[in-house]
């Protein structure tokens, strides 16, 4: 095969694919145009070399590119247009949906971005569901808050109402595609949320964090509603912080600020 670096000025993207091994050839390539689109390193538009270059950068035939191409086409990943190209499509809502997904899965162990990322959208959900919440919306979160309460000493049952919490809060928004990527990745940010809720104490803090914000929805305060889930998710992480510091060598502070 030719060497393929004279391609990659013409494809910056190209350095991060890699040769493929000799089973399934389509699919390792289907694979690395997927990664480097959830990378963000082919976005929404971009045009794809034509399958010659492709084939000299992942040295394999054209067949294989060819058959990779239609994989992704199917999936409504890719759009070929006839005698123009192969363009990166993410318009249909699934997709978006899908890949989000995957990339904050990929990176669930970073407990730090997982928060960041939480005070990026979870306020502006609150704000929004605030502006849009029905009356069905409201009994619905009013009725998992009670059940909350109620499982104070149950830490397993807790985590699963704190997900059915969070996503009512997002079908609140009346925004189907936020409801989606929440449904999608509430189990992961539900890791974040375990870390903070275990104990009855910090249950106890966390159902007050959640009574503050439905109230602000019951009251149509978008403002209120932003403010109590900043609140919320400031307490959240400032306890679990703290649970990591313990458990890295402070646990003698322990004894001096136990849970009330």
């Amino acid at each position: 095969m030719k060497d393929a670096s004279h391609k990659q000025k013409h494809f910056p993207a190209a350095s991060s694919l890699k040769t493929v091994q000799k089973t399934k050839l389509y699919q390792q390539i289907a694979t690395q145009i997927q990664e480097l689109i959830e990378q963000g390193k082919l976005k929404h538009g971009d045009q794809l070399p034509p399958e010659r270059e492709l084939a000299e950068i992942f040295q394999v035939s054209r067949h294989s590119v060819r058959e990779a191409f239609r994989s992704l086409e199917e999936k409504n990943i890719l759009r070929s247009r006839m005698g123009s190209g192969t363009y990166v499509i993410l318009e249909n809502e699934q997709s978006v949906v899908d890949f989000l997904a995957k990339a904050i899965q990929r990176e669930k162990g970073k407990l730090a971005d997982i928060f960041q990322f939480r005070r990026m959208i979870e306020p502006q959900i609150a704000r929004m569901a605030a502006e849009n919440a029905s009356r069905k919306d409201i009994n619905t979160i009013s009725k998992i808050l009670h059940y909350q309460r109620e499982a104070v000493d149950d830490l397993e049952e807790y985590i699963e109402l704190d997900e059915a919490y969070h996503l009512a809060l997002a079908r609140a928004t009346g925004n189907k595609i936020l409801f989606r990527i929440v449904e999608r990745i509430n189990g992961i940010l539900s890791e974040s949320r375990a870390k903070f809720t275990h104990s009855p104490s910090r249950i106890k803090h966390s159902i007050k964090g959640h009574e503050a914000i439905i109230n602000a929805i019951r009251q149509n305060d978008p403002d209120m509603a932003v403010q109590a889930m900043y609140r919320h998710l400031r307490e959240v992480e400032k306890m679990v912080q703290r649970k990591d510091f313990l458990a890295k060598g402070g646990a003698l502070i322990l004894s001096k600020h136990p849970d009330k």
